[in-house]
């Protein structure tokens, strides 16, 4: 893993880490920000496959944080995290929905690691420039989108602002109609907080809702993360418990998996080497109390958090598993809508 990996692993937020660092060099989000992207232009995306293809269904993926900076957000035209995003996101992230789908991922001026320690205030209104932007991009790709089904996809602060466009541009519209699923994991999921019309994916063939899962070692205390995710989402007087299902079996009635039935994970990257193939059967899992609790195999390199959070690897662990199952759904949905 390379020094740049590691950092990395630290700035993929949320995560209920608290990181310590210099004081912010900017006095607020605006200024940092710059302009607006236009989702007019081509280069406003990282991935925009808009050529015919007998793939019937559509990603919109939003990215992780990888923006690391006493700044409150990236700037869109910042060439350096462009280029880190493009590299991290799409080899080990994204591509688990090419098989199903078309992919559109936005460029948008995401919120830095750091905004989302400080939640109110100017951290607060960091996060609503960077859902601003993600908004209008995914307006923009609706307007292209010739009524196509879609799959709503995310990571970290990817999740974070594709559940907030779940409930306030898809749930309850016409649109929740063309949703085959939501792949939100990375933040922690009360099951209250998700629209009647979007619940919780029950089964690996249900459409019209959301998948999401947090992985964590076995040893891990994930008492503080888990009352941190009901204090930030919770809704009052609804279900509290937080949805974690398993990117293995898919099947909420089968929440434990042993490793040799996990298709493949990605491998972390090796600076100067090639993509390596998928490694399969590279961990057990079960879904314990809102979290995923992981056991990799020997020799899998899936290096945890200090707060033992496997965070940075809660898709490439399972890419395979992902891929296939993305591939379900969308041949289900084309089939229920014939």
């Amino acid at each position: 893993m390379t020094i740049r990996g590691a950092i990395l692993a630290l700035s993929l937020t949320p995560v209920g880490i608290t990181l310590a660092g210099p004081a912010f060099a900017s006095a607020s989000p605006e200024a940092d920000a710059g302009p607006a992207p236009d989702y007019a232009r081509p280069e406003s995306w990282a991935l925009h496959d808009t050529a015919r293809s007998p793939r019937g269904v559509d990603v919109f993926y939003v990215h992780p944080t990888t923006f690391l900076s006493q700044d409150w957000n990236q700037r869109i035209d910042d060439a350096a995290t462009r280029e880190w995003t493009r590299a991290s996101v799409a080899a080990r992230q994204v591509s688990a929905f090419d098989a199903c789908c078309r992919r559109f991922m936005p460029w948008y001026r995401q919120a830095s690691s750091h905004a989302f320690v400080e939640r109110d205030g100017r951290g607060a209104a960091a996060y609503d420039i960077a859902y601003d932007d993600v908004r209008r991009a995914f307006r923009t790709y609706l307007a292209q989108s010739h009524g196509r089904p879609f799959i709503l996809a995310g990571h970290s602060q990817g999740a974070l602002l594709g559940l907030r466009l779940l409930k306030q541009e898809i749930a309850g519209t016409p649109l929740s109609a063309r949703l085959v699923a939501a792949y939100l994991p990375g933040i922690g999921i009360p099951a209250g907080t998700l629209p009647l019309d979007v619940p919780p994916c029950l089964t690996p063939t249900q459409t019209r809702c959301l998948v999401s899962w947090n992985g964590f070692t076995e040893s891990a205390d994930v008492t503080a993360w888990a009352k941190r995710s009901v204090a930030d989402y919770a809704v009052p007087r609804r279900d509290p418990t937080i949805v974690c299902i398993n990117p293995i079996t898919f099947d909420a009635a089968r929440p434990a998996a042993l490793a040799a039935e996990g298709k493949g994970m990605v491998p972390v990257a090796q600076k100067g080497r090639p993509p390596a193939p998928p490694v399969p059967h590279p961990a057990a899992t079960r879904c314990e109390d809102g979290v995923l609790r992981v056991v990799p195999a020997p020799g899998v390199e899936a290096p945890p958090l200090p707060n033992g959070s496997l965070h940075m690897h809660d898709i490439a662990l399972f890419w395979a598993d992902i891929s296939a199952n993305a591939a379900l759904r969308a041949q289900t949905w084309r089939k229920e809508h014939r």
